[in-house]
């Protein structure tokens, strides 16, 4: 394989070897729930890995030895409204750039030779965000979902639902989003750890966490995830599916048709 074809591999197994370190913390387990390409910010961001518990979300940006660092700023900034904990995870030749830049709540973690048996250094744990917008958080919600989980009329339209939501009590507004997270990530987090669980974490299953999938790929792979459209997918905005939907992956052609209508 040649060095071009190992650097555009790279990220995938920086995903997969982040996967298996946080598995390997007890921090990816069967009752949080983690996704890929998580949009942001009206699409300005993609997180690159996201986990959530009961009581947090935690973003990694990953910076490979082919990424350029110049998007990093924005991207920390948006992750650090929208998540309590924060982590850059770089390759080896980004480390001090990254140490010199990042804010101190900010954690790093360094990427070692893939082949070895610990990929992930941990240079410095993050903390909590300063700047944690538990208002921000809600734009992960789908409108009907904001509207159910919170109490709030159902004909209100987005930045009008948002508004009512803003002397709702943070704790609230924080754990219907954490909950709605759960729900959506986590049938196909569990896919995926019980898939690997007398094996490391490999770059192709990162498929596993994609949100649509069709009943063909769970027969390929022998899963039993039961993954579904949401049953308001009738009747969410198509606003919605173009900032929300795109971080799940591929969407079907009857949604695509429905969209288009």
């Amino acid at each position: 394989m040649t060095t071009s074809q190992v650097e555009e591999r790279a990220e995938p197994h920086a995903k997969a070897a982040l996967l298996e370190f946080l598995r390997s913390r007890e921090l990816l387990n069967s009752r949080t729930a983690v996704t890929a390409e998580l949009i942001l910010d009206k699409q300005a961001v993609r997180a690159d890995v996201v986990l959530c518990d009961k009581n947090d979300l935690h973003c990694f940006e990953i910076k490979t030895a082919r990424d350029s660092l110049a998007r990093m700023d924005r991207q920390l900034e948006v992750y650090c409204r929208h998540a309590s904990f924060v982590t850059v995870v770089a390759a080896t030749r980004h480390i001090s750039s990254v140490l010199s830049r990042v804010a101190p709540h900010v954690g790093i973690y360094e990427m070692m030779s893939f082949a070895s048996a610990e990929p992930i250094r941990v240079v410095r744990e993050p903390k909590g965000s300063p700047s944690l917008d538990v208002d921000a958080m809600l734009s992960l919600l789908p409108v009907r979902d904001l509207q159910a989980r919170l109490g709030l009329s159902n004909r209100l339209r987005r930045q009008d639902a948002v508004a009512e939501a803003a002397s709702l009590p943070e704790a609230l507004k924080k754990q219907a989003v954490l909950s709605f997270f759960v729900e959506r990530y986590g049938k196909n987090t569990r896919a995926l750890i019980r898939a690997t669980r007398r094996r490391p974490i490999r770059p192709q299953d990162l498929e596993m966490l994609r949100r649509w999938r069709s009943d063909g790929f769970e027969r390929d792979k022998g899963l039993e995830t039961d993954v579904r459209l949401p049953a308001w997918c009738g009747h969410a905005d198509a606003d919605v599916y173009r900032h929300v939907g795109q971080s799940f992956g591929p969407i079907p052609e009857e949604l695509r048709l429905l969209l288009a209508g």
